[in-house]
């Protein structure tokens, strides 16, 4: 039985209805919805929830669903690099800082700039193209949200936008200042790198 149908036939075995399944999970009853109809999947974590909710075990609710299996493993691999793309990011903006206090003018120093550049943008850019594969999500869809769209920002993403946005204005305050802006640069890059690291954390259930 595929877990749309293992959920949606436990939860009526049950006698519970969506909205009290719903509030156990902290979560909107318009998800487990979507769940009971194939429309999206859980993430592992909430999928241990509902194995203990319904007394069922998670080895049952994974068996006999590839689909939720293919699910979970590209949500790994999605994790995975995102780590490695936040990790470059924080390396870069400490590049740049390093490289402002040398020769600017230097043919290594602009090498090596350069370089940087070009790596971090094929990163970028190739993290993006791979995002709605790994999301399971139209392409356009991912574009626009950046996210599925049974989530939406956390706390923690919320206070990392704001901070981000705080630190963007003030680069323009300073742009004169060449050391602050370069300190600001560098401090942006690094909440980017780590918003990239901890991005699970900056998104929950609706």
């Amino acid at each position: 039985m595929q877990f749309s149908n293992q959920i949606k036939a436990r939860r009526k075995q049950l006698g519970l209805t969506q909205a009290e399944v719903a509030n156990q999970l902290y979560i909107t009853r318009q998800t487990i919805s979507n769940w009971e109809q194939g429309k999206s999947y859980p993430d592992l974590n909430t999928i241990v929830k509902l194995s203990d909710l319904y007394q069922i075990s998670i080895d049952s609710l994974l068996k006999e669903d590839t689909e939720l299996r293919n699910y979970l493993e590209q949500g790994k691999a999605y994790n995975a690099f995102s780590v490695l793309r936040g990790l470059i990011t924080i390396l870069y903006g400490l590049f740049f800082l390093l490289i402002s206090r040398l020769n600017d003018n230097s043919p290594i120093t602009q090498f090596c700039l350069w370089g940087f550049t070009i790596i971090f943008l094929i990163v970028v850019l190739y993290g993006e193209h791979i995002k709605p594969f790994f999301l399971g999500i139209d392409k356009k869809v991912a574009w626009r949200l950046g996210h599925r769209p049974d989530q939406k920002r956390s706390l923690i993403g919320k206070s990392f936008t704001v901070l981000l946005v705080i630190i963007i204005i003030a680069m323009f305050v300073v742009r004169n200042n060449d050391n602050a802006s370069h300190y600001l640069l560098t401090l942006a890059l690094t909440i980017m790198g780590l918003a990239d690291i901890f991005q699970k954390y900056m998104w929950k259930q609706k």
